[in-house]
């Protein structure tokens, strides 16, 4: 089975980008105006407690000026308390940027606002969600991995990361995505969530990105764990998939032909996947497809990806271009 071979680029930002057009236009019922550009500003879409982001709103300026003084400000999501960062009556005030700190641990998704206003003109603001995680594998927000106490496990000498793993028809296979931030792009290009959700690579990427004695499977690899946990890749999906949720929410929906049992410990997760613009990622599909690059290349241009759709029993194997996908890794030994 093969889908999107050809792939249409779209073009995101490398955090959620927040904006919203402004333009001078009179209301002759209050005598007041409207800001002129946009105001935008960049925010992960996933945080945890503890991390700050550095915030830089930009754009909204009077009629023919470029660096307008006004109030511009920011609202505490946790709280609701508005904090002024610049002031219209002082000329000295003329930055914007400011660091915002997670302070709660509650696993649940929040809107972040920044508004600015000057005098006869109206406020306009700009708001965008993310959601704090808690990223302990099986006790945090990513729930369903019962097996893991007892189960084995690696560290990472490049950078300390954990990974566990299980042995499937005499192979040692990763039950994690790999998450080296030596190549590859987080999830929703948020690097807090890369330690738990892994990195999404392109087939070049992938093919070097597996650490020390392990290595990026070749499909034949692929077919010979879905045949040891199922006896055959059409029925193997069920066995491969882990019936987790994330912050209370199930990821693989239930489906009357996948019975999902993760008898491998293998544990795939939906994250889907993400087509490449330039240095940017657009993610696609979540909580439809896991998709996992081999070793395996198909041409000159395309390399083989094996991947679970969420309404579907088969562990599929499909073609997609190197350096226009970008997929999940998991390693073997």
């Amino acid at each position: 089975m093969k889908f999107f071979r050809n792939i249409t680029i779209m073009a995101v930002a490398v955090f959620a980008l927040v904006a919203v057009s402004c333009k001078k236009d009179d209301d002759t019922a209050t005598g007041k105006e409207y800001l002129n550009g946009t105001l935008s500003f960049e925010f992960p879409t996933y945080l945890q407690f503890g991390d700050v982001v550095h915030v830089v709103p930009k754009g909204g300026y009077k009629e023919n000026e470029t660096d307008t003084l006004f109030t511009c400000y920011w609202t505490n999501p946790f709280t609701g308390v508005k904090d002024t960062i610049r002031l219209e009556s002082d000329p000295a005030s003329k930055s914007r940027e400011f660091d915002f700190e997670v302070t709660v641990d509650s696993l649940s998704t929040f809107s972040f606002s920044v508004g600015i206003v000057a005098d006869g003109y109206y406020e306009r603001t700009a708001t965008a969600s993310f959601t704090v995680f808690d990223p302990a594998l099986g006790t945090g927000s990513l729930k369903g991995y019962d097996f893991l106490p007892s189960a084995s496990y690696f560290t990472d000498a490049r950078d300390g990361q954990k990974y566990y793993y299980s042995s499937i028809g005499g192979k040692d296979w990763m039950v994690q995505n790999l998450a080296w931030s030596g190549a590859g792009k987080a999830f929703e290009n948020a690097e807090s969530i890369s330690g738990l959700f892994g990195r999404f690579y392109t087939w070049t990427e992938a093919a070097g990105a597996c650490p020390a004695g392990w290595h990026l499977p070749s499909d034949a690899e692929y077919k010979a764990l879905a045949e040891a946990v199922a006896g055959k890749e059409s029925d193997a999906a069920g066995a491969l998939m882990v019936d987790a949720t994330f912050n209370g929410d199930k990821l693989w929906e239930f489906w009357p032909d996948v019975k999902i049992t993760n008898k491998s410990r293998f544990s795939a997760i939906p994250l889907g996947y993400a087509v490449v613009e330039g240095n940017k990622a657009a993610f696609r599909s979540y909580k439809e497809y896991a998709m996992f690059w081999t070793a395996d290349a198909s041409g000159a241009d395309t390399g083989i990806a094996r991947y679970i759709y969420v309404d579907k029993p088969a562990f599929f194997s499909g073609e997609y271009g190197k350096e226009s996908l970008r997929a999940n890794v998991r390693c073997v030994r």
